[in-house]
């Protein structure tokens, strides 16, 4: 959340545990965002060791247009995919 308050976002928090949306942002333009909030994990076993686990929306996700915003806690940095799996630049969340 964090991330996106300095982004100048107003940012509004779901109250339900399990969900499709997790955060609510309204950007400086007034544009309204919709964020599925996903660790960034690696495979820990197998041929795919090391590798990204990939993270697909699900189909009412799509239909509303729900962004993953992704955090790696490892390396305390966030970004956003966007639709169509196009990443917004990486941000970190260091001071």
């Amino acid at each position: 959340m964090t991330y996106l308050l300095k982004k100048g976002n107003l940012v509004f928090k779901t109250i339900h545990d399990t969900g499709c949306v997790d955060i609510v942002a309204i950007d400086k333009r007034g544009k309204v965002h919709l964020y599925d909030v996903k660790t960034a994990l690696m495979y820990a076993k197998g041929n795919k060791k090391g590798k990204p686990i990939n993270r697909v929306l699900t189909p009412l996700q799509k239909k509303l247009r729900v962004e993953l915003l992704m955090v790696d806690l490892e390396e305390e940095r966030c970004w956003i995919i966007k639709h169509g799996g196009r990443k917004e630049s990486l941000q970190t969340t260091k001071k």
